[in-house]
């Protein structure tokens, strides 16, 4: 008997599903021991070592708007919300995918246009050529398609350790469980 030609086409997904383990799964590099020098909105020299200690979500964006919106924003929005709702307190940094255009005053308009507010939020880029190093050290993946930026949601859950504890990479994963 032939097998059914709508299943055979099934098979790679299912295997690959299979391989993929959990939306949590992440490698264990030490975050905070990144070599890359990065600035913060304030023109202030940064490194993620400064977060060491403290529990920090970490994520890469570009702060200005193109015709492919990130739903990076959406989602860190989501997990303030819900580390307020569970009373963790939680640092989020955002390291820009495009340092030309990442400047103190995009990130400005970034916070206001999708409400992000409060001292626990920290927006950094790195020079032109340590961005591509920084996104694939933290596993993010981007690209540009027609002019605009198109990146994979990734966001990293950080130990104080700087250990990653869990990324987030799926549009249906439960925010209050990625805190946990």
């Amino acid at each position: 008997m032939a097998p059914c030609p709508r299943l055979s086409m099934l098979i790679p997904f299912v295997i690959a599903a299979a391989l993929a383990g959990p939306a949590f799964a992440a490698p264990t590099i030490d975050v905070y021991a990144l070599p890359y020098p990065l600035v913060d909105e304030a023109g202030r020299q940064r490194r993620l070592a400064d977060w060491r200690g403290r529990p920090t979500i970490v994520a890469m964006d570009h702060s200005t708007w193109s015709a492919v919106c990130s739903s990076t924003a959406r989602r860190l929005r989501a997990l303030q919300v819900a580390a307020e709702r569970l009373d963790k307190k939680v640092e989020f940094v955002v390291i820009g995918l495009e340092p030309d255009k990442d400047t103190p005053a995009s990130w400005a308009r970034y916070r206001q246009e999708r409400g992000i507010d409060g001292d626990n939020w920290h927006f950094l880029r790195a020079s032109p050529a340590d961005t591509p190093n920084v996104a694939a050290s933290l596993g993010v993946n981007y690209r540009y398609e027609y002019g605009d930026l198109v990146l994979d949601l990734r966001i990293l859950r950080v130990a104080p350790n700087g250990r990653i504890e869990r990324a987030l990479e799926g549009y249906a994963t439960d925010t209050e469980a990625f805190l946990r």
